[in-house]
C-alpha cells in the first residue's frame, strides 16, 4: 500500500519509502548552538525546520526538513530492536493526543542506544502552517490511527523475534555439545 498525502504535504512524498503506511509529526531533534541560529533566521524567511515520523510494518523513519528540503534521514528496523514501548498521551494543553515511542536499538553485541520518538498528527502543512482543510484533518487521524495499530504490535513482534534467536541459540549449543560428546565417544572408543 502506498500511502495517499494531502496536497498541503505533496513536498514530502518522494522522500518516504515505498512501504510507508502512516504519517506523524515529531518534535525536532536537538540542535547546537549555531544551528539553532541558522533555524531562527530559516523561521524569519518562512522555511521552518519540521520533522516527520513515516512508519511501515518493520521500519520508522524520521525525516528532517528545513521548510522543502530534505536536511537528515533516520531509520530504525523492526529487527535491529531489543526493546520497544509506546504509550498515548496528550499535550499539556490537552487538545492534541500524541504517541511517545521508547525504542533501545542494537548497535552491536556490546552497545544499545536508546532513542525517544514523540509522533503527533500531521495537522501541519507545508512549512508547518495550520491545516485548515476538514479532509486533511481527518487524513491526518485516520494515518495516525495506521501508524498506532502498527506500533502497537512491535512489542510482542520483538518478543517473539528474541524468544526464536533464544530457541536458535539454545539448539545450536545442543548440536555442539552432542557433537563434543560423540567426538569424545569415538575417542574414547579408539583407545
Amino acid at each position: 500500500m502506498y500511502i495517499q498525502l494531502p496536497s498541503t504535504f505533496q513536498f514530502i512524498q518522494k522522500h518516504l519509502p515505498a512501504n510507508t503506511k502512516g504519517l506523524g509529526i515529531t518534535t525536532l531533534s536537538k540542535r547546537n548552538f549555531f544551528q539553532s541560529i541558522g533555524d531562527f533566521f530559516a523561521d524569519k524567511s518562512g522555511k521552518k525546520r519540521v520533522s516527520f515520523v513515516a512508519v511501515a510494518d518493520t521500519s520508522i523513519t524520521q525525516l528532517h526538513f528545513q521548510g522543502d528540503d530534505l536536511i537528515a534521514e533516520n531509520t530504525i528496523e523492526l529487527s535491529q530492536l531489543d526493546h520497544f514501548y509506546i504509550s498515548e498521551g496528550q499535550t499539556p494543553d490537552g487538545i492534541i493526543h500524541h504517541l511517545s515511542c521508547d525504542a533501545t536499538v542494537i548497535i552491536s553485541e556490546k552497545k544499545m542506544e536508546d532513542h525517544h520518538i514523540k509522533i503527533l498528527p500531521c495537522l501541519l502543512g507545508e512549512n508547518a502552517s495550520n491545516v485548515q482543510v476538514i479532509q486533511s484533518i481527518q487524513w491526518a487521524q485516520e494515518s495516525k490511527k495506521a501508524l498506532t495499530d502498527i506500533l502497537k504490535g512491535w512489542p510482542e513482534q520483538i518478543a517473539k523475534q528474541k524468544a526464536k534467536k533464544a530457541a536458535e541459540e539454545a539448539a545450536k549449543k545442543a548440536a555442539e555439545e552432542a557433537a563434543a560428546e560423540a567426538a569424545q565417544e569415538a575417542s574414547a572408543a579408539k583407545e
